[in-house]
């Protein structure tokens, strides 16, 4: 096997050395045999003087594939025969960009032994010390920034530097490295004016909940409290961040550890002087808890004095970061528990009002924690089961959330439940004394709004099979005594 692999390679360098071959072949071959990192092969063009800068047709030489490859022998013949070490390619890639894409801490070393500049970067990416913050190669940051490489470099796109990259991908060694060399804590990302849809618009061509927010402005400390990298967090406002800051939106640390569930990093805030009901996003991180159901979070914000009573101000949009839920624009004036109740956490609702809460507190429009349930819950039927729905809704009436209290045009929990055909939530209500007679401002009682079709049924025969089956709650209403 070994003597016919020889046999091989020679008849290959017969060819490449013979005298018919072109310059063009040659320096072609050269190129391939370092994308083959085939050592041999490249030892004998060189001998040949083939020129050791011959460029493909997208620019790279042959120093970028011994790079790409790893190929450290291929690269050392290269640099040794004086190939230009800080060749670019046509989208600026250098060779030692290319190591450090590849985390490849011996051949950057290498390419630095040969002067190769370290803050050389593509239009479009961040320099190789960026790359290898991002990668987590503390050897290689280490050896890019004792070649000069710039710690406060930003890449062109957003705006971003290193340390926020090493932040957000979790590697505290090279954050550590990053700050003694003097990398910017209060640094900031590029922000834009993004068009976003708040959570959670029920119909297309819907408005409401559509604006206008300026994205992105994220710091080193938002990026460390994203990925829930605490070390990482810890060494940034060791070198002088504000625990405070928040990104352009108003979101804050604090705010942004509780969106993406990071409790650990969340209590590290808080301990660190967080402000528990900052609240520049619209809403404070007690109500992202109460929503998630946190109650880890929860109890941390309460011990540090979070207002269990705060009013939601604003929606947040429908993808927030890594979250994968949001908070409705359409619950302006919700409390933790409103909130907390809406999405049936129930051991949540407890701790809210043990830490203070008043569970009575309406939204802006009067709705109280009953009539959310009773209609809005049961509406998003992913967030929350009927079942559930109603055993929230149990759980809000012990806690002291009234039956009885009417919103703005006079409805009670019993008129939504009844209008939404809800009968679990009809018999629970009425079970805790709801008034089966409660009149609302157009003079309609719940059983009024149980024989009136919904909206969804508009349009549709009294005797179609959606009607038929969404029929029991007037019947259920007279059976409990409802007068018509």
């Amino acid at each position: 096997m070994h003597t016919k692999r020889v046999g091989v390679v020679c008849f290959a360098m017969c060819l490449l050395l013979a005298p018919h071959a072109t310059a063009a072949d040659r320096d072609s071959r050269l190129i391939e045999a370092s994308k083959r990192a085939d050592a041999p092969m490249v030892r004998a063009l060189l001998a040949a003087d083939v020129d050791v800068n011959a460029r493909a047709a997208d620019d790279t030489t042959a120093l970028h594939w011994a790079a790409d490859q790893d190929a450290l022998e291929v690269a050392d013949l290269l640099i040794r025969k004086g190939a230009a070490v800080d060749a670019k390619t046509r989208l600026g890639v250098t060779p030692l960009w290319i190591a450090a894409r590849n985390s490849n801490t011996a051949m950057i070393t290498r390419l630095l032994q040969a002067h190769a500049d370290p803050n050389i970067a593509p239009p479009t990416d961040g320099a190789p010390l960026m790359i290898a913050a991002q990668r987590g190669n503390a050897a290689a940051v280490k050896a890019l920034l004792a070649a000069g490489a710039d710690p406060n470099a930003r890449e062109a796109r957003h705006g971003q530097t290193a340390l926020m990259w090493a932040a957000a991908e979790g590697h505290p060694d090279v954050v550590r490295l990053l700050i003694a060399a003097g990398a910017d804590v209060r640094a900031r990302s590029k922000s834009w004016m993004q068009r976003v849809n708040l959570c959670c618009q029920l119909y297309q061509g819907d408005e409401t909940g559509v604006t206008m927010i300026e994205r992105g402005g994220f710091t080193p400390l938002l990026f460390a409290a994203q990925d829930g990298d605490v070390e990482s967090a810890r060494l940034i406002l060791a070198a002088g961040a504000n625990v405070n800051e928040t990104a352009p939106e108003g979101l804050s640390a604090l705010v942004v550890a509780a969106h993406v569930g990071q409790t650990g990093m969340a209590a590290f805030l808080l301990d660190s002087g967080a402000d528990p009901n900052s609240a520049g996003a619209g809403y404070t991180a007690l109500h992202v808890a109460a929503t998630r159901g946190d109650l880890a979070l929860v109890k941390a914000l309460l011990a540090h004095r979070a207002d269990p009573n705060a009013r939601q101000l604003k929606g947040s949009p429908s993808k927030r970061l890594r979250s994968g839920h949001a908070l409705d624009h359409l619950l302006v004036g919700a409390t933790p528990f409103a909130l907390a109740a809406v999405a049936g956490r129930l051991e949540v609702m407890r701790t809210l009002v043990a830490g203070g809460a008043d569970p009575s507190l309406t939204l802006a429009d009067g709705r109280t924690a009953l009539m959310l349930l009773a209609g809005y819950a049961t509406q998003w039927g992913p967030l929350l089961s009927e079942a559930r729905g109603v055993e929230a809704l149990k759980l809000a009436i012990q806690l002291g959330t009234p039956v009885n209290r009417a919103d703005r045009v006079g409805d009670t929990a019993l008129h939504i439940a009844a209008a939404k055909r809800r009968d679990l939530f009809v018999q629970a209500l009425v079970d805790s004394g709801a008034a089966l007679n409660a009149r609302n401002r157009n003079g309609q009682t719940p059983l009024d709004e149980a024989l009136a079709p919904p909206p969804e049924l508009k349009g549709l025969s009294q005797d179609s099979e959606y009607m038929v089956a969404h029929t029991g709650t007037p019947e259920l209403l007279r059976k409990l005594g409802a007068k018509t």
